[in-house]
């Protein structure tokens, strides 16, 4: 019984493979991508509130960048909103947790406590990169984390970013990995600690809206409030 199980799995495989052969481009390829866009499917509209799809989102701290802006690109807000709410309250809670006073001058130990090892300062994992393009990326990424670094410090600087959406989480992590000043650290976690609520607000005002009770209200500033929680937990597509 299991051969012909996997005897007739190999044999639709094969025969898809067959299929791909006569589309453009590499049949592997898009094969890969049509199943991906499956899955992804699957996932937004029967298991977004599954408990194991849910714990394996959590452990992973979400999805990649790659693969979050293509689930953006579905629309499905509510599904996302939910996941996004979920892992931010995470980083609030890592953020809030961290011990400063132990960890403040040990940058690894911090990120460690942050993440949870599961993000990294980006441009500092990548020295193997070869495409001329990332390479120019990661260096012009890296020129400006340091001069956000030197730059906090300035009054109209701290201004600026009070007003902004601050930093994704790649970058928050990027910046601690260089920085030695324990004032400035906990200057930014509080600061990325308040905008983190203030977006989860709008995620749960963006979710109560989605209430039949509540859905004549309309949407407000709340209503890409999901895409900008995406871009907070892996920042902009195509960056990471």
């Amino acid at each position: 019984m299991v051969e012909a199980y996997f005897y007739m799995e190999k044999h639709q495989t094969y025969f898809n493979l067959l299929d791909a052969l006569n589309e453009k481009g590499c049949p592997i390829c898009g094969l890969v991508q049509k199943a991906i866009h499956m899955e992804m499917d699957s996932f937004l509209y029967e298991r977004v509130n599954d408990p194991g799809a849910r714990k394996e989102i959590r452990k992973s701290l979400g999805f990649c960048n790659t693969h979050a802006w293509q689930l953006q690109k579905f629309g499905d807000g509510f599904g996302l909103s939910i996941i996004y709410n979920e892992l931010l309250g995470m980083l609030n809670d890592k953020i809030l947790s961290t011990d400063l006073k132990k960890n403040a001058t040990k940058t690894k130990a911090l990120l460690k406590e942050l993440t949870g090892g599961k993000v990294k300062a980006n441009y500092q994992e990548n020295s193997k990169i070869t495409c001329p393009a990332c390479n120019n990326l990661r260096d012009c990424e890296k020129r400006y984390i340091t001069a956000f670094t030197e730059g906090f410090s300035e009054a109209e600087f701290k201004v600026a970013f009070g007003r902004s959406s601050g930093l994704c989480l790649p970058h928050i992590v990027s910046v601690l990995a260089t920085c030695k000043d324990e004032e400035l650290i906990k200057e930014l976690l509080k600061a990325e600690s308040e905008k983190i609520c203030n977006l989860r607000k709008e995620l749960d005002e963006f979710e109560r809206k989605h209430d039949y009770r509540f859905s004549k209200e309309g949407f407000g500033k709340e209503s890409d409030s999901w895409m900008r929680a995406i871009e907070k937990m892996i920042g902009k597509e195509g960056m990471f």
